[in-house]
């Protein structure tokens, strides 16, 4: 108990640290750091007997987070789309534009460390780098920064919006056709026979 309850008000006191002192760095990017590193080496720092409820009590915190998030931002955009606003018909346009672009930087930028993905773990194929670049859903993180722009009173309305709308679009896009599709994709590359040790 006392290690789950050290990992969720460190999580807290990280947030508080980041966003309300004189560091003023994103609160969001510090908890995803905090992530890594407790990926790779604090989940050594915890005992072999709280792990699997460290774990639970984290997927649950994770769900939770996750589902009020895209409920927020649920009702936002229906707020935003019901309101007069002066976002057109050309920015959905660019929507469309910006959900393109995106796969391409992706697969850039996946290509760029292949050379050290390669040599890590299991290694990485091309058709796995495709995967990757096709299969990254982009939702509760970039949604969450969204909506903290939405909050900020330094910032004008268009652009809140036009964060707001980008954000949540290319997360519905995502969802709607990467999401439903990349099971297809996976055969096809033919990644669904591996051996026995991947």
């Amino acid at each position: 108990m006392l290690e789950i309850n050290c990992t969720v008000s460190i999580s807290y006191l990280l947030f508080y640290l980041a966003e309300s002192t004189s560091l003023h760095v994103s609160g969001i990017i510090a908890i995803v750091v905090m992530g890594l590193y407790m990926t790779n080496i604090g989940k050594t720092r915890i005992s072999s007997g709280s792990t699997h409820a460290v774990h639970h009590v984290w997927s649950y915190i994770g769900f939770i987070a996750e589902t009020v998030i895209f409920i927020v931002s649920g009702i936002i955009m229906g707020q935003k789309a019901m309101a007069d606003n002066e976002i057109g018909t050309d920015d959905y346009l660019k929507l469309c534009g910006i959900y393109i672009v995106l796969h391409f930087i992706r697969f850039f930028c996946i290509l760029l460390f292949w050379p050290c993905l390669r040599r890590m773990g299991y290694g990485m194929s091309f058709k796995q780098v495709i995967l990757c670049t096709y299969a990254g859903l982009r939702g509760a993180v970039g949604l969450s920064l969204a909506l903290m722009v939405q909050s900020s009173p330094h910032i004008s309305h268009f652009i809140k919006d036009l964060v707001l709308l980008d954000v949540a679009g290319v997360a519905l896009l995502t969802l709607l056709i990467n999401a439903s599709t990349t099971e297809m994709l996976v055969k096809k590359l033919g990644l669904t026979a591996q051996s026995e040790v991947q």
